[in-house]
């Protein structure tokens, strides 16, 4: 799956990318995969292969590697919808007052490309953040001096701190993100953040803590009311 993924980078339109993999010291032949396109787009693929602890350490690791302007992320088992998404991501940066950019993703099942659910940010709002319902993460495209100002992700969260990081951006710093109403990432089911446990448990405890941390009022019942429009996104995108 990681040669999906990293041609669909390749394949995107826009051409300056700095391409960055980081490799938890993988032993599925993911590393040999990595080995073999980092030799032949040597030019823009980076990568790191050693043990980490966990999700955002690694992310952490990438945004620190990284020297672009903008910063994004692409999960080892996701793959770009479509090969101009980069292009006109960037185009939205030409305005020098967009924060950040975030848009829709899909959920597929294993390698059948069988879309499960469609997840549109088309109407995310701080009221809805202040919920647990954030636009999903691998859409979002922040600009670096966001990090060196607010700092990078919460490496102690198991699967909460891109939602910790969205607080900070929206409801924190009040920041205004640029929405793009595009299907940006295809995403495999069966990642940490959507097996059945960590929806239910991981999830909202992480999303109840993030919430206290950053100052914001939560109750359980306000998280339990981001079920119900999930249920509503799944009926509509049927």
């Amino acid at each position: 799956m990681i040669a999906k993924t990293i041609e669909s980078v390749i394949s995107q339109t826009y051409e300056n990318i700095e391409y960055i993999i980081v490799d938890g010291a993988s032993t599925d032949g993911s590393l040999e995969i990595i080995k073999e396109y980092a030799q032949k787009y040597s030019s823009i693929i980076k990568y790191i292969s050693e043990p980490d602890n966990g999700v955002y350490s690694a992310i952490n690791k990438g945004i620190k590697m990284s020297s672009g302007n903008v910063v994004g992320l692409l999960h080892g088992n996701d793959y770009f919808s479509s090969i101009d998404v980069v292009a006109k991501v960037a185009k939205l940066f030409e305005d020098k007052t967009v924060p950040f950019v975030y848009g829709d993703v899909k959920y597929v099942k294993g390698n059948r490309d069988k879309v499960v659910r469609y997840y549109s940010a088309s109407r995310i709002s701080k009221e809805l953040l202040l919920q647990g319902i954030a636009p999903p993460h691998p859409s979002l495209y922040m600009r670096r001096e966001l990090f060196e100002k607010y700092g990078i992700y919460k490496e102690d969260y198991l699967i909460g701190a891109d939602f910790d990081m969205f607080l900070r951006l929206i409801v924190v710093n009040k920041l205004e993100g640029q929405y793009l109403p595009l299907d940006m990432v295809t995403m495999t089911t069966g990642g940490l953040s959507t097996q059945l446990y960590h929806q239910i448990f991981t999830n909202n405890r992480e999303k109840y803590r993030a919430l206290k941390e950053n100052s914001c009022y939560v109750s359980v019942y306000m998280l339990i009311k981001r079920y119900l429009y999930t249920l509503k996104l799944l009926r509509k995108t049927k």
